[in-house]
This record gives C-alpha cells, structure tokens and sequence, in this order.
C-alpha cells in the first residue's frame, strides 16, 4: 500500500511537471514570437480570420505597386505636356508677330525659321515622353499615307461696307461665349461674313430686329427671312444674310451664346456689304495625301486599383506634331500658322487638365489603399498579438510553477527509493 501510493505520488508529479513543461512552452512561444496566436493549434477561428485579414492587407500593397507605376507614368506625361506647351507659347508669340504687315521678308523668314525649330522640339518631347515602354504622349504609332483636307475662302472686301460694321470688327477674335453688337449702316444689301473656328466647334448667330438671320451650320435664306438655331461648326466657314436698314441697323453677333466652351478659340476673318444681285462667295475643300507620315492615336493603359480586379484607365494624350495637326501647316500662309499653333495649345492645354485629373484620382486610390492596408494591419494585432507585459509576468509564474513540480516529482521519487530500499 505504501509503496503503491508512493508511486501514484510520483505519477502525479511527472503528470504536473508535463503539463507546467507544455504551458511553459507555450508561454515562452509567445513572448519570443509576440503573437498570442500563432498556429491553428493555438485557436483555429481566429488564426483563420486573422490569416484572411493578412493576405488582404497584403493584396492592397501590391495594388498600390501598380497604381505606383501609373501615377509614374503620369508624372512623366504631365511634365512633357509642360515642356510642349512652353515651346507653343512662344511659337504663338513668333506667328502672332508674324501678322505684323511692317515686317520685311527676311524678318518673316527668321521668325518662320523659329517657329519650325519650336515644332520639331514640340514632337521631340511627345516622342521621348516614355515609361515603361508607354508613350503616354505619342501612342499609338502608324506609319503609312494619311489624306488631309482643307477648307479656305478668299475673303471679300467692300467700300461699302461701313467703318462701323467692318472696320471695328475684322480681325476680332476670342474665346468662349461673347456677343458683339454693330450697326449696319442706312444701305440694305447682302452681308457676308468669314469665320475661322480653330479651337474646339463654335457657334455663332447673326441677329437683326429680333430674328436670327444667320447661323452657323444653317443654309442661305434669301431675303433676310429668319433661319433656325446654329450649330457647332469647325474650321472656315461663310455666313451670309440679306441686310434690310428697315429691319434695324443694330446686329447682333452672337458667339456660342449657349455657354463657354473650353478650348474654344475663333476669329473673323473678313465681313463685307455687297450688292444683292452680287454672287455669294463660297468656301474651298481640297485634299492631298502625305506619304509615310507617323501617325499616334489614343491608347488606354489600365492599372490595377483595388483587391477585387477594378482598374484605372488613363488615355494616352497624343501631342506630336502630327497629332497636333502641326506637320501640314502652310508656311506661306501667316494667318494659317497662327491658327495651327493656337489650336496646337488648346489640345495641350486640354491634355494637362486630363493628366492633372489622372494624377490627382490616383494619389487619392494610393492614399486610400495604404489607409486600408494599414487598418487591416491593426486588426490582424489586435487578433492574434501578445501582450508583452502580462506574458512576461506569466511566464516568469509558469517558471516557477515548472521548478515546483521539478521538485515534488524529484522527492515523490526519492520516498519510492526509500521505501523499496527496506525491502533490500
């Protein structure tokens, strides 16, 4: 009987410095690693959503690896547009100058020189605007013959038309929404004016006596009869009226009166009082095609935003002299180099403002992601990390706890020694 409890003695002993040695491991797993859940072993539901919170955590970093490479690219694309736009700025400056009537020819020549120069610099920048192997500024590139066409008029001038009609309104030019109001003298003919739309389509009405007697994209009525609403129109174009003084001398010259459109740009080239019975001018289409001609068109790059597959698309802006309708201009036309390049920059300044949208959504989806990734982050701690303090305290415990049960399983083996030692 002795002996038999004896050795329960020790069984339980051993038992009690098994468990202490398992909690003492435990205990020692999680101050060395800092997780209180580290293993399916340790609590499987827990393991398992936190393991579910990392991967995604993770995912939202390499999201923002590729939303990193797009905003890259646009960076680099914003700071071509830049670079281009100075050069056609002060390739605006020379074929502004270049309307100067006082100039000699060889002036002319010199600033048609630098305006050339600054063309070629405008598609050197478009075409070395690269990341990635993205142009984001000259993609898509074609090589092959393109056909171009052209409309011109010969504007007409007249002694009879008055100072107050013609003299203070040929050569106006603007932007957006504007409305000029001129009279149109005692004599009653037909009133022919030239306009040039180069930037974005523009609309324009003529208004007399509270009728619209002209619009762009409208057909000649003969006899000063009321036509309907313009339409937006681009390029050179003719708008003719009859002129009756009976009807009121005030006309109203109404530009895109709907509203400002942005990039619009348009001027008048000519306006001329004729005789009604005087053939109406009309406008000049030709064609001519250009062999090997490098042409870009707009490309879409996609970039991964967010864990679930969505994308951010960004569009390539093409600026090369091509695209920019810059490589056809006739440089024996002042006026036409003027418009090309005005019209050059309203698409440069269109691509900015598109650029400058692109960069700012992807700072704010990178911003958002890193937010997202980091809160992830914070709950997988809050899950499965230990808390330093208490497990050190505890540890320390299980420590003496495991040397405690060390000891009794040491003395209930040494009684078992004794007692079997009598039976010797």
């Amino acid at each position: 009987m002795v002996g038999g409890g004896v050795s329960l003695n020790a069984l339980r002993g051993a038992a009690a410095l098994s468990e202490a040695d398992a909690r003492l491991s435990s205990a020692g797993n999680r101050v060395s690693t800092g997780r209180r859940i580290d293993s399916p072993r340790d609590n499987g539901a827990t393991w398992s959503i936190s393991r579910r919170m990392a991967t995604e955590a993770r995912s939202f970093q390499v999201v923002n690896d590729s939303l990193a490479r797009g905003a890259s690219m646009l960076d680099v694309a914003a700071a071509g547009v830049e670079q281009i736009h100075d050069f056609l700025a002060t390739a605006r400056e020379k074929a502004l100058a270049l309307r100067d009537p006082s100039l000699d020819e060889p002036s002319k020549l010199a600033l048609v020189a630098d305006v050339k120069m600054l063309v070629d610099q405008v598609n050197r920048v478009a075409m070395q605007a690269v990341f990635d192997g993205k142009r984001p500024l000259a993609d898509k590139l074609t090589t092959g013959s393109v056909t171009y066409s052209q409309t011109t008029y010969n504007p007409v001038t007249t002694a009879a038309t008055p100072a107050s009609l013609g003299g203070a309104f040929v050569n106006a030019s603007g932007v957006a929404a504007q409305t000029f109001l001129r009279d149109g003298g005692a004599t009653p003919g037909r009133i022919d004016l030239y306009l040039d739309a180069y930037g974005v389509p523009d609309v324009l009405e003529i208004w007399q006596g509270g009728a619209r007697r002209a619009a762009t994209g409208q057909g000649f009525v003969g006899g000063g009869a009321p036509v309907a609403a313009g339409t937006a129109v681009s390029g050179r174009s003719i708008l003719s009226f009859d002129y009756n003084p009976a009807s009121g001398h005030d006309i109203e010259f109404r530009f895109n009166e709907a509203g400002s459109l942005a990039g619009t740009a348009w001027a008048v080239d000519a306006i001329a009082l004729q005789p009604l019975a005087s053939a109406r001018p009309t406008t000049n289409t030709t064609s001519f095609t250009v062999p090997d001609v490098t042409t870009s068109s707009a490309t879409g790059y996609d970039f991964t935003s967010d864990p679930n597959g969505g994308s951010e698309l960004v569009t390539s802006q093409p600026l090369t002299a091509e695209a920019l309708d810059l490589d056809t201009i006739d440089w024996t036309n002042v006026g036409g180099i003027f418009e090309s390049v005005e019209q050059a920059l309203n698409k440069t300044r269109a691509a900015g403002i598109y650029f400058g949208g692109r960069q700012e959504s992807f700072a704010g989806l990178i911003a958002q992601n890193r937010l997202m990734s980091d809160t992830l982050a914070t709950g997988v701690g809050n899950l499965v990390d230990a808390d330093l303090a208490r497990e050190s305290a505890r540890l320390q415990a299980l420590e003496a706890s495991a040397s405690l049960a060390s000891q009794a399983l040491s003395i209930a083996n040494s009684q078992q020694s004794w007692v079997l030692g009598l039976f010797n």
